[in-house]
């Protein structure tokens, strides 16, 4: 997160990835540090022994549609 704001600071564009567990903590980084508008793109976390090709499918297709917001 400080990364993707830091750089977005000096006006590079970014889309920040983040876990879903830690969505919270990045949304609300990104408005103490005034940036509040910052892209982010949240997606499922690993679980182990879980991930099948359909579990990898959705978690894509997720991923592109939090892109498109």
């Amino acid at each position: 997160m400080r990364d993707g704001i830091n750089l977005a600071q000096r006006g590079i564009p970014v889309v920040v990835f983040v876990h879903d567990n830690f969505e919270r903590v990045a949304r609300a980084q990104t408005r103490v540090s005034g940036m509040p508008d910052l892209r982010i793109c949240v997606y499922p976390q690993y679980q182990p022994g879980r991930l099948t090709a359909q579990l990898e499918q959705e978690k894509a297709v997720k991923a592109v549609e939090g892109l498109q917001k």
